[in-house]
């Protein structure tokens, strides 16, 4: 119980210390400009995915501690361990996807990149390149499109550095129960031949008179 406790622990301590940071940073008006105009729309996309990812985390945190509970019993997977390597690719897999969700979280940060670049491109005209009056406007649009590209490759970044975070925390359990099932399951398969070396009994060998027909006193 104390392992899935306190893996409980550390996932929720560290969601909600990121969780408070994000808070105050909203408070304080900072987060303002990644919720209003362009940016808004891949401030959603990116918020939605990582919000996906972060549910599928506490879900295995969950699951992996109880299995661990349940390793330290002596039950769950320890009577089923035919190849470690095939136990180690199965308990591995199950927290695969979280690391595409990092990446994937990381790619649409450098797609709002080039979205930004083609909005400040696709409102760029040669009429407002060679016209002085347009300058005003032409550097707004600059601006804009640079916004977006800035904000979304660092709300990209931060999101899949912090779902990066608990996709570590979830190897190291896997890495654990891993380790523990391996281990409980070696000592169970060299005690188990000397359970039955002890409850075997060797047949009593025959007399020579036995073997040769004779009677025997």
């Amino acid at each position: 119980m104390e392992e899935q406790w306190l893996l409980k622990a550390k996932f929720v301590a560290f969601n909600l210390t990121i969780s408070a940071f994000v808070f105050i940073l909203y408070a304080q008006g900072w987060l303002d400009r990644v919720l209003t105009g362009h940016i808004a729309v891949a401030t959603a996309i990116i918020g939605i995915v990582f919000l996906i990812g972060l549910v599928m985390s506490a879900y295995r945190v969950w699951k992996i501690g109880g299995e661990l509970d349940r390793a330290k019993l002596g039950g769950g997977r320890l009577m089923r361990v035919e190849s470690e390597r095939a136990l180690e690719i199965r308990l591995f897999s199950r927290i695969s996807h979280l690391q595409h969700i990092a990446n994937a979280l990381g790619m649409l940060g450098l797609i709002g990149t080039a979205w930004g670049f083609s909005l400040f491109a696709a409102n760029i005209t040669p009429d407002m390149v060679g016209n002085a009056s347009s300058a005003g406007a032409m550097v707004t649009t600059l601006a804009s499109g640079l916004g977006v590209a800035i904000y979304a490759t660092m709300l990209g970044g931060a999101l899949c550095l912090w779902t990066t975070c608990n996709l570590q925390l979830l190897r190291g359990a896997t890495a654990s129960l891993c380790a523990l099932i391996m281990d409980e399951a070696h000592v169970r398969s060299r005690t188990a031949p000397r359970a039955e070396n002890t409850a075997f009994t060797a047949p009593h060998p025959a007399s020579y008179g036995a073997l040769s027909g004779e009677a025997t006193p």
